[in-house]
């Protein structure tokens, strides 16, 4: 029996498509590595609007800072699909951090990943016109998430239209009307619900003629 079983039989979760591990406001004292399967971390906006902040797969980790600061989940976390999931709660994670120095590194180094991507989240937020929202943050889940293939780029996780809206923190239809426009402009096209991206030459360009038309006016 492997080692990496042997933890799973100790300590592993597994999880539905759409079960929810957590939700934001829960008291957390556990944190979770993901074996297999992925994950997604949301948060509530005030205006009722769910906000995807990231998707996690394996090897990621979540969850932690509740387990560090002893303070209520700052977001939601739900399956994706399948997952299987290895749950330390405070006396290993502890037992961990003070006996191996490579997790004390890899924390460090994932909250400073998610810091740079939080900032680029916030900096993506703060664009006015939707459609270069929209755009840009068609281009950050590429450079995270993309895979290319001989038919365009697809994503490693779920990327449909109503996924995009939860990453832009817009509506389904007012989305829709902007991925027309990209549909119509080559830039991205439609694989039965799923967006492909055609052309990430065509992407940085569209997203650069609206930095200019923003910045030109009319």
């Amino acid at each position: 029996m492997s080692s990496e079983q042997e933890i799973f039989d100790k300590c592993g979760r597994t999880y539905n498509p759409n079960d929810v591990i957590f939700h934001e406001g829960d008291l957390g004292n556990e944190m979770f590595i993901i074996q297999s399967g992925k994950v997604k971390i949301s948060k509530q906006l005030k205006d009722g609007v769910e906000k995807t902040l990231v998707i996690l797969g394996p090897g990621d980790f979540f969850g932690e800072m509740a387990v560090i600061d002893k303070d209520v989940r700052s977001a939601n976390a739900v399956a994706l699909d399948a997952s299987r999931l290895i749950a330390l709660d405070e006396e290993v994670f502890e037992m961990h951090m003070q006996t191996n120095p490579k997790i004390v590194k890899k924390i460090l180094k994932n909250l400073t990943s998610r810091l740079r991507e939080s900032n680029q989240q916030i900096a993506n937020l703060m664009i006015k016109d939707s459609n270069r929202l929209v755009a840009n943050t068609i281009l950050l889940v590429v450079h995270k998430h993309g895979e290319e293939g001989a038919n365009g780029i697809t994503m490693d996780i779920p990327f449909t239209v109503a996924e995009l809206s939860k990453m832009c923190g817009l509506d389904s239809p007012k989305t829709q009307e902007i991925v027309d426009k990209l549909i119509k402009a080559k830039v991205v096209r439609l694989s039965g619900e799923t967006i492909v991206v055609t052309s990430l030459d065509n992407l940085e360009k569209f997203i650069k003629f609206l930095e200019m038309k923003e910045q030109f006016g009319e």
